[in-house]
């Protein structure tokens, strides 16, 4: 459903051929092993071979039981086919929704390889998310289970990381005093973050003797991910940013192998490794869509600036001296072709970026179990991991016009270990018959230096003269080698010369408990929690952070603080189980860290008849930070004070659920939730108003407009222009579901329901044409499903459902300027003949998303 110049790409469904070998090599699983069994048969009297005339069903000894569910489903959208696959996915086709095969041996059967195979299969035909699985077993000998996943991903919420690029601007074609046409100055419409990709998963585990005093296991698992999908450069190269498409192709690989000994009842010890290997070939080249114009031998070229809230700036973009009489844009030279550009205008013809990484994460596992001591249970484990990274070719490189740059080359190597030291114990103590006391130490230390080196660093360009600044310049070109430790991309190091870096971190976390039994229908237990974390970056990395310094040292942070925790059974069927837990940090590695901590859980369940099922429950997290976090650089002058940053964010949840069955006839499920995410924190911005662009702004309480206090260009008395603000996030969201299901008679059984999203938040606007999107908006799906058993072991089925999504409006900022000054005019920005985003559609400046859909399911499921 997806559109645009991804459609052909993007929506690549599992091709039937794959489909086809996916089933295949389940039945060649499933046929190998019960031939094998067939096989290893040993014929008796009681047993003899079949005759050509028998139908042999299962091998001898065993019984086995199929299902298949065969059907299609119709899919009818209409509206954002990017949204409706972003949230659904949901195609037409023909589908296997589900398949089963079991085969057990009889009682009293011995001479068997397996004692159960099963395999389970859904999804196949089209669908985003299929699996099958297949597990076998023989009593004390072995247990085997092997697992395949695969889901397709699809994203294009085309409001995140949109730049917002007002509609109706353009280029000229032809002269500039006498255009013949224009060239759209293009709007956003895809998010700059889509990505359309396949994961595909496979886990297998063998054990060997699992019910033994010695037990060995096995398993391996991998894990590909991989597809296309855009992403903004990130940096700037030739002249602008750019949106790239990323091809993504990442995969790990993971062995592991165990052996656990019981030598005592009640005590295990166990010795895992555990090799993880990853590997990342993901690439980066322009996307399609970024050609817009073409060079005169009809190369396609791009302009790149995709985040300009103006066009293509001609003049700064073009080498005046080399323009010539030729105007920047002319007219295609064949019809519905794309515009020529001047060919002393910067340009990126191509693009490639690549940077293939491996990792090798081995790490050993020691483990403890144990109650064997009288009153005493433990449990403990030590870890060790000794990590290599490693990044031999990096390479970037563009080639078009920039200025007189025709090609520009980096090339680099990194390398990097991460070792990491952790081990975790806990005990309980059984000091009485109501009365326990328990602890619990985890620790966890982790080390990561590394080295990376920027190689080489090569230009080709042209002559720095006139007419000659070109892209199409005939002439030699000249390369340009840089020379050891020349400067290149900024926050790298410089050429042949390696940049160090080093990150590590340690945690540990005591966690002291006493539990009391107060009586049979209430239990009591308090917790004390301390926590150390040092955060160590750059260097040295073993000092603290200096003054005003935000690299090279160490930040500690010391958390204290209670859990409480309540478990009341009123009735026998009533249980409530509440927590309060409050914690303080006398330290903050952001400033959106919380210092502080308070979060209450309140869970009830009540059954007031067998047939009913009443639930609700209750949790509130809040954390605070209330300080900032420069005190000591503002007293040292070494910073100026930016505070209080006074962060606040919440998460409130409330839910209500009921169900009931009093009979084999009808029933009821009902759910009610209430949630109330919310994240607030000062800020100082930069709103980047213009004449023609109007900004976000913010008045004080006298009216004048509020700008940050103290902010001073470096070395400067001069006041900047920031704007503060109160950022925040809020987003109260409601969702319910009821659902009804209906047995008339033994053959029918149906259901019928509807389930509702609805957000109505809003958010602090720092771009003054944002909106809301999702922020505002309602998520509906009704369905009714029937299954109608026509004769045992042959079952129709039918099922619709209706999706919908609408985002409400409007919203945006409510005041603007069109000036950074500290004596701009703050007015509101629904007076304002710019676009803003109060008087845009709900959509903002791109892509409508809403849509809805009706899609019908039908199908046959069969036993055999």
């Amino acid at each position: 459903m997806s559109t645009g110049w991804f459609s052909g790409y993007f929506n690549q469904r599992l091709s039937s051929p794959r489909i086809l070998r996916a089933r295949a090599s389940i039945a060649v699983a499933v046929f190998a092993v019960v031939t094998s069994i067939a096989a290893s048969q040993t014929p008796t009297p009681a047993d003899p071979l079949p005759t050509p005339e028998a139908q042999v069903s299962a091998p001898a000894g065993y019984t086995i039981h199929q299902t298949v569910d065969l059907g299609g489903r119709s899919a009818n959208a209409t509206g954002s086919g990017a949204m409706y696959d972003t949230l659904v996915n949901l195609q037409s086709g023909p589908r296997v929704l589900g398949e089963t095969f079991e085969m057990r041996a009889l009682p009293g059967k011995t001479n068997t390889v397996v004692d159960l195979l099963s395999a389970i299969g859904s999804g196949f035909g089209g669908d985003p998310n299929n699996f099958t699985k297949l597990d076998a077993s023989k009593g004390k000998i072995y247990e085997f289970s092997g697992l395949f996943r695969r889901d397709r991903q699809y994203f294009d919420y085309d409001l995140l990381g949109n730049p917002n690029i007002p509609g109706g601007q353009s280029i000229p074609i032809g002269p500039a005093n006498a255009p013949t046409g224009s060239l759209a100055w293009p709007q956003v419409n895809q998010s700059p973050v889509l990505f359309n990709t396949v994961r595909r998963m496979t886990d297998t585990s063998l054990t060997i003797f699992p019910l033994s005093k010695v037990t060995f296991r096995a398993g391996y698992s991998q894990n590909t991910f991989q597809g296309p999908s855009l992403s903004p450069s990130g940096y700037q190269f030739a002249k602008y940013n750019a949106i790239l498409e990323e091809h993504q192709r990442n995969s790990t690989d993971d062995f592991t192998a165990g052996i656990d000994w019981k030598p005592l009842q009640g005590t295990k010890l166990t010795f895992e490794e555990e090799i993880d290997h990853y590997k990342a070939d993901s690439y980066f080249t322009m996307a399609p869509g970024d050609f817009i114009v073409q060079e005169p031998d009809g190369t396609k070229a791009a302009l790149n600036d995709y985040d300009s809230q103006t066009p293509y700036p001609t003049k700064s973009a073009c080498n005046a001296n080399s323009v010539g009489a030729t105007p920047i844009l002319s007219a295609p030279q064949t019809p519905a072709g794309l515009p020529v550009i001047n060919p002393a205008c910067a340009v990126v013809t191509s693009y490639l970026r690549s940077q293939p990484t491996r990792i090798l994460y081995p790490t050993e596992i020691l483990r403890l179990q144990s109650s064997s001591i009288k009153n005493i249970s433990m449990n403990g484990d030590f870890r060790y991991t000794n990590a290599n990274m490693n990044l031999p070719n990096y390479y970037d490189s563009y080639q078009g016009l920039n200025v007189t740059t025709r090609s520009l080359t980096y090339t680099a190597n990194a390398n990097a270990k991460r070792q990491v030291v952790a081990a975790d114990y806990g005990i309980v103590w059984q000091a009485m018959k109501t009365f326990s006391l328990s602890d619990q130490v985890d620790f966890s230390s982790a080390y990561q230096p590394g080295t990376a080196t920027m190689t080489s660093v090569t230009t080709v360009a042209t002559p720095a003269t006139a007419g000659n600044e070109t892209i199409n310049y005939a002439g030699a070109l000249t390369t340009t080698t840089a020379a050891a430790g020349a400067a290149t991309i900024e926050g790298s190091g410089a050429v042949g010369v390696p940049l160090p870096g080093y990150f590590g971190q340690t945690f540990l976390t005591n966690n002291l408990t006493a539990t009391w039994d107060a009586s049979s229908r209430a239990t009591l237990s308090l917790t004390y929690r301390h926590k150390n974390h040092t955060i160590a970056q750059g260097f040295p990395h073993n000092i603290p952070l200096a003054v005003g310094a935000t690299s090279n040292g160490t930040v500690t942070i010391h958390e204290d603080g209670g859990i409480f925790n309540v478990a009341l059974r009123p009735t026998a069927n009533w249980n409530v189980n509440g927590t309060v837990e409050v914690l303080y940090a006398d330290n903050a590695f952001t400033p959106v860290s919380p210092r502080q901590t308070k979060h209450y859980r309140v869970h009830t369940i009540y059954r007031p008849r067998p047939w009913a099922t009443i639930s609700g429950a209750f949790n509130d997290m809040e954390r605070h930070n209330n300080t900032n976090n420069n005190q000591s650089a503002v007293a040292a002058g070494d910073d100026p004070y930016e505070g209080p940053i006074n962060h606040v964010d919440h998460s409130r949840v409330v839910s209500l659920g009921a169900v009931l069955s009093p009979n084999e006839h009808y029933g009821l499920d009902f759910n009610y939730t209430y949630s109330d995410v919310y994240t607030a924190t000062n800020i100082c911005y930069d709103n980047g108003a213009t004449s023609t662009l109007p900004g976000t702004a913010s008045t004080n309480s006298s009216g004048a407009p509020n700008v940050c206090p103290g902010i001073f260009t470096r070395g400067s008395t001069t006041q900047l222009a920031d704007w503060f603000g109160r950022d925040f996030m809020d987003a109260p969201t409601q969702y319910g579901s009821v659902a009804v299901n209906l047995s008339p008679v033994k053959q029918i059984h149906s259901n019928l329901g509807y389930r509702i999203s609805s957000v109505n938040g809003s958010q602090f606007f720092n771009d003054a044409r944002a909106v809301n999107g999702s922020l505002d908006s309602t998520y509906q799906s009704p369905f009714v499903n029937l299954a109608w058993t026509i004769r045992p072991g042959l079952i129709w089925k039918a099922e619709y459902n209706f999706y919908g999504y609408g985002e409400g409006g409007p919203s945006g900022s409510q005041y603007c300027s069109t000036s950074t000054s500290t004596t701009s005019a703050v007015v509101p920005c629904a007076s304002l003949t710019y676009p803003t985003g109060i008087t845009e559609s709900p959509a903002g400046l791109t892509a409508p998303r809403n849509f809805h859909a009706n899609n019908v399911t039908l199908a046959v499921h069969y036993e055999f």
